[in-house]
């Protein structure tokens, strides 16, 4: 209904007092519907994004009452409330979202939060017990572990190294794999002679590689340019041991299987193709003399095993610092 100016004369003050703020409830009330319909839920991740805490709270419950939502939704909203230092509230949302059966990497992300909150609260045994379920689930933070400062309170805790060794070993399988681990006596800095004499073959630096999961040589010789490198791994495949060699000629590159450390050596003994398309059978044995010594000896046959050549012979020496 509108009033007209010369006839607002003739209603009581009150009475149109009462009309105007009527009216304003009413575009009040519009106005809100309005706002309301524009909140999505990809309103609300837009704000978490943006790293808005309390807006994105505001919009996810508003949407979360309308909608039933999805473990990462609960997730986020209770992150929000992590991030206010509300830790009752962001366990409260943690634990919903737990209820909705997020998938393993999620899991992860959200139990490791909730280790945060707990350790905060110096409810140590509930946090450990997160980080438990996180590390079941494949979690390698190293770095929060180490640096958050959320965890000062458990890493102070007797229990927090052979927690963190857990999660080490997640993230570099290959250092807790007895196999994998076999060949680490050849790891150093060497010089290589021709064994049985003092005569100098060459240098090689043998680093431990890819979280463990690989030994790279490096080896340079004496008395020329020469140099090459091998990267050797418990082949996935047949489950033994290989080595793939690159030389810097361009004209020496060899790959040998079937390794096996036995005897106190890691023995290759396979069969070659020259690029001449000739097949010969190979012993590529290194031998573990020690923490300062390793034999490397490396013959071949022509003749199916009949009689062996010597290819070389080194002793590698490592260097004292």
């Amino acid at each position: 209904m509108a009033i007209r100016q010369e006839d607002s004369s003739f209603l009581p003050q009150s009475h149109v007092m009462k009309m105007a703020l009527s009216i304003l409830f009413s575009l009040a009330c519009l106005f809100a519907g309005a706002q309301n319909k524009k909140i999505t839920m990809q309103t609300a991740d837009s704000l978490f994004s943006a790293q808005r805490w309390s807006e994105a709270i505001m919009a996810y419950e508003k949407v979360l009452k309308s909608e039933p939502g999805t473990a990462l939704s609960w997730n986020r909203l209770a992150f929000s409330y992590h991030n206010l230092s509300n830790y009752d509230k962001a366990l409260e949302n943690y634990q919903k979202s737990l209820t909705l059966k997020p998938a393993p990497a999620l899991e992860i992300i959200i139990q490791s939060r909730m280790m945060r909150v707990y350790a905060v609260k110096s409810e140590l045994d509930k946090s450990f017990a997160s980080l438990d379920r996180a590390l079941a689930l494949g979690y390698t933070n190293l770095s929060e572990l180490d640096e958050h400062k959320e965890l000062a309170n458990i890493r102070k805790d007797s229990r927090f190294k052979d927690y963190r060794q857990r999660a080490y070993l997640n993230a570099y399988p290959c250092m807790g794999n007895a196999q994998a681990r076999q060949f680490d006596f050849w790891v150093g800095e060497w010089d290589a002679y021709v064994t049985g004499t003092n005569n100098l073959a060459g240098h090689s630096k043998i680093e431990m590689a890819s979280g463990g999961c690989m030994i790279l040589e490096n080896w340079t010789s004496v008395g020329g340019p020469y140099n090459g490198k091998s990267m050797n791994f418990v082949d996935p495949a047949s489950g033994k041991w290989k080595q793939v060699w690159v030389g810097s000629n361009g004209l020496n590159a060899s790959e040998f299987i079937n390794g096996e450390y036995r005897e106190d050596a890691m023995r290759f003994e396979c069969e070659i193709t020259n690029p001449q398309g000739a097949k010969s059978l190979v012993h590529f044995y290194f031998f573990n003399q020690g923490p300062d010594q390793v034999r490397q000896f490396h013959e071949t046959s022509s003749d199916g095993g009949k009689t062996w050549v010597t290819t070389y012979d080194f002793t590698y020496k490592r260097k004292k610092a």
